[in-house]
C-alpha cells in the first residue's frame, strides 16, 4: 500500500513536471506566435506602404504625362516638375536646372520649397561643379546623406541655412543628351536607397520628354509672336508718324512697372503687351490711319475696334493669354468713358492702365497728321497731370510723371 502511495506521488510529480514543461513550451510557442504575428504585421505594413509609395510614384508619372498632353506651357511644366518631385520623393524642396546655351553652365529653371534668396545666391552652376554639376558630367545620379560632411557639396553653408540635411541629384537625359538636372532636398537625414533613385531616374526621363516638348512649343510660338510683332513694325513702317512708337511705349511702361516693383513675370507680360498693343491696327485701312483731318463717326468706330482685333490676333498663343486683356483694354479710361468695354477704375487691368498712360504720352509728343504740332515733354506731362483721375489712373499718372522727369534732363523739360 505504501509502495502504491509512493508510486502515485512519483507519478503525479512526473505529470506535474511534464505539465510545467509543456506549459513553459506553450508559453514559448505563444510568445513566438505573437512575435511572428508582429513580424508578419510589420512586413504586411511595409508591403502596404511600399505599394502605396509605388502607387504615388506611378500617379506622379502619369500626372506628368496627362499634363504633357493637355499643355506645353514651359513655365507650368517646370513648376509641376519640381512640385511633383518633392511629393514623389517625400522631400522638402526641389530645383530644376537646365543646361545653358554655352553647354557649360546649369541655370535654375524652376524651384519648389526653396527661398528666393537661395536662388539669387546660386542662380548658376558650372557643369562638373558640386553635386548637381557632377551628376550632369557623369550622367549618373548622386546622393548625399550629410551635406555638411560631404566634400563634393560646394555650397554646404547655404544649403544648411535652408535647413536641408540630405540631397539627391539626377540628370535629365533625352536620347543620350543631358538637358539638365533635378535636385531634391530633405530636411531630415536621408539615405536614398537604390529603389528611390531608380524611381526619380524614371521620372527624370519623363521630365526630359516634357522639356523637349516645351522647347518645341516655345520655338513655334515665339516664331508666331515674332510674326505678329513684324506686323506691328510693318504698320509703323507704312506710317512715318508711328515709327518707333511701339518701342517707346514699351520702354515707358516698363520704367513705370519697375518703380512699382513688379515681379519679373509681370514685367515680361507687360513687355509682350507693349510690343503688340497696336497690332489690331493691321485691320484698319491706311486711308483712315493716315487721315490728316477729323475722323467721321464711322471712321472713329473702325479705329476703336483695333484693341478687339488685336486681342483676336493673339488668340492662338496660349503663352500670351495674360497679354490679351491688356491689349484689349489699353484704351479704356479711368472714368469709364474709354473703349471698347467702358471699364472704369480698378476694372481696367493694371498693366492696361500703365500702357494707356505711356501710349497717350508718346502720341502727344510725336508728330500726328491730325494736329499742327506735337507737344513738348512738359506740355504732355501737364496733360497727363490734368487728366489724372479722369482719363488716367491717378496713381499711375503720378508715377509716370515722376519717372519721365527723373529720366529726362531738366533743360529739355523747360
Amino acid at each position: 500500500m505504501e509502495k502504491d502511495k509512493i508510486y502515485s506521488q512519483r507519478h503525479h510529480s512526473s505529470i506535474n513536471i511534464r505539465l510545467h514543461h509543456n506549459i513553459k513550451r506553450l508559453k514559448e510557442v505563444t510568445a513566438n506566435i505573437v512575435r511572428f504575428k508582429s513580424i508578419l504585421k510589420d512586413r504586411y505594413r511595409r508591403k502596404i506602404n511600399e505599394l502605396i509609395t509605388v502607387k504615388e510614384e506611378l500617379q506622379g508619372i502619369f500626372k506628368v504625362n496627362r499634363f504633357l498632353r493637355s499643355t506645353s506651357d514651359p513655365k507650368k511644366i517646370s513648376f509641376l516638375i519640381t512640385q511633383l518631385t518633392s511629393r514623389l520623393m517625400h522631400t522638402d524642396a526641389c530645383i530644376l536646372r537646365l543646361i545653358g546655351g554655352d553647354k557649360k553652365t546649369l541655370v535654375v529653371n524652376s524651384s519648389y520649397g526653396i527661398s528666393d534668396a537661395f536662388i539669387e545666391k546660386i542662380p548658376m552652376l558650372k557643369v562638373g561643379e558640386s553635386i548637381c554639376g557632377m551628376a550632369v558630367e557623369t550622367k549618373k545620379p548622386l546622393a548625399v546623406y550629410d551635406v555638411d560632411r560631404d566634400s563634393r557639396v560646394k555650397y554646404a553653408e547655404l544649403i544648411k541655412q535652408e535647413g536641408f540635411k540630405s540631397m539627391l541629384s539626377v540628370p535629365v537625359i533625352f536620347q543620350d543628351e543631358v538637358l539638365g538636372v533635378i535636385s531634391t532636398y530633405s530636411k531630415k537625414p536621408r539615405h536614398f536607397i537604390a529603389e528611390e533613385i531608380e524611381v526619380l531616374s524614371i521620372f527624370a526621363s519623363q521630365v526630359a520628354i516634357a522639356i523637349q516638348e516645351s522647347k518645341h512649343y516655345e520655338s513655334l510660338h515665339m516664331n508666331y509672336f515674332n510674326t505678329i510683332r513684324a506686323l506691328v513694325l510693318a504698320i509703323e513702317a507704312k506710317d512715318p508718324y508711328m515709327r518707333g512708337h511701339t518701342e517707346r511705349v514699351t520702354e515707358y511702361a516698363i520704367a513705370v512697372a519697375r518703380v512699382l516693383k513688379m515681379p519679373p513675370p509681370e514685367l515680361e507680360i507687360l513687355r509682350y503687351a507693349g510690343e503688340v498693343h497696336d497690332v489690331g491696327k493691321i485691320s484698319i485701312p491706311d486711308s483712315i490711319l493716315g487721315k490728316p483731318g477729323r475722323l467721321t463717326s464711322a471712321e472713329r468706330a473702325i479705329i476703336e475696334l483695333h484693341p478687339v482685333k488685336g486681342e483676336e490676333l493673339l488668340e492662338p498663343l496660349d503663352f500670351l493669354k495674360p497679354v490679351r486683356p491688356i491689349v484689349r483694354h489699353h484704351h479704356e479710361r479711368y472714368d469709364g468713358r474709354g473703349y471698347p468695354d467702358r471699364l472704369k477704375k480698378k476694372e481696367i487691368p493694371l498693366l492696361s492702365r500703365i500702357i494707356a498712360c505711356a501710349d497717350a504720352f508718346d502720341a502727344m509728343t510725336s508728330d500726328r497728321p491730325y494736329r499742327i504740332r506735337k507737344l513738348t515733354l512738359e506740355e504732355a506731362l501737364d496733360e497727363i497731370r490734368n487728366n489724372s483721375g479722369t482719363q488716367f489712373d491717378p496713381c499711375i499718372a503720378h508715377i509716370f510723371i515722376k519717372t519721365i522727369q527723373s529720366q529726362v534732363p531738366s533743360q529739355i523739360l523747360s
